[in-house]
């Protein structure tokens, strides 16, 4: 039985997506459900609900353990239990990421009355506050969202046993080969090969801030929201799924999945859409599941524009949502994934860290240089991947 928030949402996505392809054969056929179909859907839709339920309380459950932790060492960020209502769409414009920043400025205000001042922010003097990390941005996107980002599919993992510094270490399945079979009476039990490696790695530091502000912008409640939303958040999300993707580890980046070791590959075969499914059953054939896709946006608009006859017909797609139910799992778009590149795979085999809390720096320093002030973000996250052959990279291109 599914019990974590990553199982949970992946049981409400499936349940969700069988019951619109049951509704959608019907609406291709230009006819109603039969009574065995309508029953199916109202099983699914049970089972939607059943899991979004189970899903509202794990995850009130996690938010007031963390909430208390919080209060426990004299953090308090103003953020109601799991009473309070903040609605969910997973663009970065919309409430979900507001929510995030709403809660961050609430912080820096209260930062600013501590000192006693009526004003409260434009008291402000430099300092820094812990904030969420970027994977608490409100409450967690919808099942009926319209959009899924790559931090969506990818499963949270926390910081394994005791850290040692900024090292960290797991287990990495390298080879899988399945012998099983039956076995008669005294005779030898077959041997599966379970092949696995321990893998070495380290947390990386995540940082942004603004250029110079003016000094007026800390009362004006709004315009910082955007500032903490459009500058900080948004953009370090872009740096994280960059690197989860592409990152080539040289650096300070992740060492991102289309770089890992094992990973398995599709060339390119006939057309976008044949390759796109070879690399579905390549996954498929091998009794691994999959969650999800990655496209740039560029593949996403070539395939959106598919039609029956080439260049003249009806398009084959009449929305991103049947371009999904085609695929069989969500799409996550992204600029962080080369043009003619896509990912599939079981996302939940790849694992984003989040290492506590993360940081909002103040600084007020050049207030009586230019009156202005900047803020920084940063955190700390480890990124891991536990199984590559759980992936496949698609090549869209002849």
């Amino acid at each position: 039985m599914s019990t974590t928030l990553p199982e949970l949402r992946l049981k409400m996505q499936r349940e969700l997506a069988s019951a619109r392809e049951i509704a959608d054969a019907a609406t291709a056929a230009k006819r109603e459900l039969t009574s065995q179909e309508s029953t199916r859907v109202e099983q699914h839709m049970k089972a939607h609900s059943d899991a979004k339920l189970a899903f509202d309380v794990q995850r009130a459950k996690e938010s007031d353990e963390t909430i208390a932790a919080l209060k426990a060492i004299g953090v308090d960020l103003g953020i109601g239990g799991p009473s309070e209502e903040v609605k969910a769409t997973p663009t970065r414009k919309g409430p979900r990421a507001k929510a995030w920043a709403e809660k961050v400025t609430e912080s820096i205000d209260r930062m600013g009355k501590a000192v006693g001042a009526p004003d409260g922010v434009k008291a402000l003097v430099s300092g820094s506050i812990s904030v969420p990390n970027l994977l608490d941005q409100g409450t967690p996107v919808e099942i009926d969202a319209t959009r899924t980002t790559v931090l969506d599919l990818l499963e949270r993992g926390n910081p394994p046993g005791e850290r040692q510094g900024n090292e960290f270490k797991y287990v990495r399945q390298t080879a899988r080969q399945n012998n099983a079979a039956a076995v008669a009476d005294l005779q030898p039990k077959p041997t599966s090969t379970y092949t696995f490696g321990e893998v070495s790695d380290r947390y990386r530091v995540y940082a942004n801030k603004t250029e110079d502000l003016p000094y007026r912008y800390l009362s004006d409640y709004s315009t910082l929201i955007e500032v903490v939303r459009t500058q900080l958040a948004e953009d370090t999300i872009l740096a994280i799924e960059a690197d989860v993707l592409s990152g080539d580890g040289t650096g300070e980046g992740f060492t991102g999945l289309l770089e890992t070791s094992g990973i398995q590959a599709q060339a390119f075969t006939t057309d976008i859409l044949t390759t796109l499914s070879r690399a579905k059953y390549k996954l498929i054939a091998q009794e691994l599941a999959f969650d999800g896709w990655v496209l740039n946006p560029q593949d996403l608009e070539q395939l959106e524009n598919l039609r029956e006859n080439g260049t003249t017909g009806a398009f084959l797609f009449k929305s991103q949502a049947e371009i999904a139910a085609r695929l069989g799992a969500p799409i996550a778009v992204t600029a962080g994934i080369p043009a003619g590149t896509a990912l599939v795979g079981d996302f939940s085999q790849a694992q984003l860290i989040p290492v506590g809390d993360d940081e909002l720096v103040v600084d007020t320093g050049k207030r009586t240089t230019n009156n202005s002030f900047l803020l920084m973000y940063e955190g700390r996250y480890g990124f891991r991947v536990k199984k590559p052959v759980s992936f496949v990279q698609v090549d869209l291109e002849a």
